[in-house]
Formats: structure tokens, C-alpha cells, sequence
């Protein structure tokens, strides 16, 4: 069971998440790279953003995007909210496998 915060992290918390909705549910896509970040804020993973986009790419006829390329731009510095809290939160989840 997951341990219960006092109140007020949780409202902290709650405030964090509503911010953090809002700023992926408004994310304004004009190129790629953004197309990649929003995404990937909302599955989480970057096979299943590389698969979205091929498929879209595909239908377009453009050429597919590899997954490198996916990591490699959420990696990237951060230029707005969304993607420094993307960046932030993948780099934490892939921490364990870049500190070898």
C-alpha cells in the first residue's frame, strides 16, 4: 500500500498534476519535435510515440522516425514547461540504466 502524504502534499501535489494536465492538454504542436513531447507526455513511452508517428508518417508518406531520434529530443534542453518537465521526469526513469 502506497504510503499516505499529510494534506498539504497532497494539495501540492494535486497542483503540480492539474498544471502539468493543463499544460499538456493546451501544448500548442507546430513542428516534429513537438509532436514527439506531447506524446510522449501523454504515453510515456518511447516505442509507443516512435509507433504513433510512423503510422502518421506512413499515411503522409515521410520517412519513419527511429527511436533514437525520439530519445534524443526529449533529451534535449528543454525550450518550454512541458518539455523540461518531460525531460525531468524521463531522466529520472531512465536514470538506473545510464549510470552503468
Amino acid at each position: 500500500m502506497k504510503r499516505l502524504p499529510t494534506v498539504s502534499k497532497a494539495k501540492e501535489e494535486i497542483e503540480f498534476l492539474q498544471k502539468y494536465v493543463f499544460l499538456a492538454e493546451t501544448y500548442e504542436v507546430q513542428n516534429v519535435k513537438e509532436q514527439i513531447i506531447k506524446l510522449y507526455a501523454y504515453t510515456g513511452s518511447i516505442k509507443q510515440v516512435t509507433e504513433q508517428l510512423n503510422e502518421e508518417r506512413k499515411a503522409e508518406k515521410l520517412m519513419p522516425i527511429d527511436a533514437a531520434y525520439v530519445s534524443e529530443t526529449i533529451q534535449s534542453r528543454g525550450k518550454d514547461p512541458l518539455h523540461r518537465l518531460v525531460r525531468t521526469n524521463y531522466m529520472n526513469k531512465t536514470k538506473h540504466n545510464r549510470q552503468r
